[in-house]
Formats: structure tokens, C-alpha cells, sequence
């Protein structure tokens, strides 16, 4: 593959002839803006804020509202908080180690992007599963614990076996389209990035 061609794909505007090399390829690691590293990890901080503005907004405006009742559930937003951004720290500092200009590039990229494929894997198969269990978890605990629930449940004389069955499957329906909107969205963050970085170390590899 030309170096302009690997260029044109990276989103660089510069042009050139010959074979990619990795002191070529480790320039194109460093653009700014365009390279596919770059827009995975501007995707990632806009996620990060996200994250941490909505989930302190949810608690903040759960506790006022409730009074502090049921603190459990502001924990368990609090919990997956943390550990979202645990996961973003985490896949940030191996984005920033992609970049590094001193390594053994090609080398070091092929066991990193083994490490960011299972990163996205994670990532899709957590969010999916994040609604189900929020569901059923509040679900159980509102069952219990909230005097409201307490009320309504006491009129319908509903078993908590039935309740659980039914939250649970009404989950378990919600999961399915969730599963295949959320894989649309990692593919479109950083699915089709790492792909396309993954193709060109391949690439590069098979010209040496």
C-alpha cells in the first residue's frame, strides 16, 4: 500500500510516495485531529463528561426530591459511575500509550489494539446489560422498601415471585433492541476506528 493511500486513511493531508515505515507511521500517530486514535479518545472525553454531569445530576436531584429515602439507589448510580470512569482511565491511558512516538510502534500497536478490541467488547456487553440490571435491582428494591410501592402492592395482593417474573421479562424485552442500538453506537465511537487502525498495521506488516 502507497503512503498516500495509508495517509488518505488516516484523515492526513499530506502526500508522499514509497513504502509506509514506521517513523511514517508514528508522524500519522500524532495528528491532533484526524487520526483515528485521536477521534477515539475525543469521543472518550465527551463521554467521560457526560457521564460524570448526568449520573451527579441524577443523584443530586434524587436526593433533594426523595428526601434522602432509599439511599441504595443513588449508591447504585454512584457505583456504575465509578466504574465507568474507571474503564474510561483506563482505555484513555492505553489510547495516550498508542501515540507514543519512542516505542517499537507496529509491535506495540498490534498487542494494543488487542487490548482495545477487548476494551469495545466490554464496553458493548456492559452497557447492554446495565439496563436489565438497574431495572430489576430498582425494581426489587422500590418493592420493598418504598412506602408508595408498599401501598399498591398490598392493594393488588401481588406475590414478589410474579412482580420479579414479570420486571424481569419486561427487561429482558427492553434488552434486545438496546443490545442492537448500543452496538451501532460503539461501532460508530470507536468501533470503526479501531478497525481501520487495525487494518492498516496490518497492512503495513505485510509489506515489510
Amino acid at each position: 500500500m502507497e503512503l498516500d493511500q495509508l495517509k488518505e486513511m488516516w484523515g492526513t493531508v499530506e502526500s508522499s510516495s514509497g513504502q509506509p515505515s514506521e517513523q511514517e507511521l508514528q508522524a500519522i500517530l500524532q495528528k491532533k485531529s484526524k487520526s483515528p486514535i485521536a477521534k477515539m479518545k475525543r469521543n472518550l472525553t465527551i463521554e467521560m463528561w457526560v457521564v460524570v454531569v448526568l449520573y451527579l445530576w441524577i443523584i443530586i436531584d434524587y436526593i433533594i426530591n426523595f428526601k434522602g429515602l432509599i439511599l441504595i439507589i443513588p449508591l447504585l448510580f454512584f457505583v456504575i459511575g465509578v466504574a465507568f470512569m474507571v474503564y474510561y482511565i483506563r482505555k484513555r491511558s492505553l489510547l495516550k500509550q498508542m501515540e507514543c512516538v519512542t516505542c517499537e510502534v507496529k509491535s506495540n500497536l498490534q498487542q494494543q489494539l488487542r487490548i482495545l478490541e477487548k476494551y469495545i467488547r466490554i464496553y458493548l456487553i456492559a452497557g447492554t446489560a446495565l439496563m436489565p440490571i438497574s431495572i430489576i435491582t430498582m425494581s426489587v428494591v422500590l418493592f420493598f422498601y418504598s412506602p408508595e410501592v408498599a401501598v399498591q402492592r398490598q392493594k393488588a395482593d401481588v406475590p414478589f415471585a410474579v412482580f420479579f417474573g414479570i420486571v424481569t421479562l419486561m427487561s429482558l424485552v427492553l434488552t434486545v433492541p438496546l443490545y442492537f442500538l448500543n452496538k451501532w453506537y460503539v461501532r460508530k465511537l470507536y468501533g470503526q476506528h479501531a478497525e481501520k487502525l487495525k487494518h492498516i498495521v496490518n497492512e503495513m506488516t505485510e509489506e515489510e
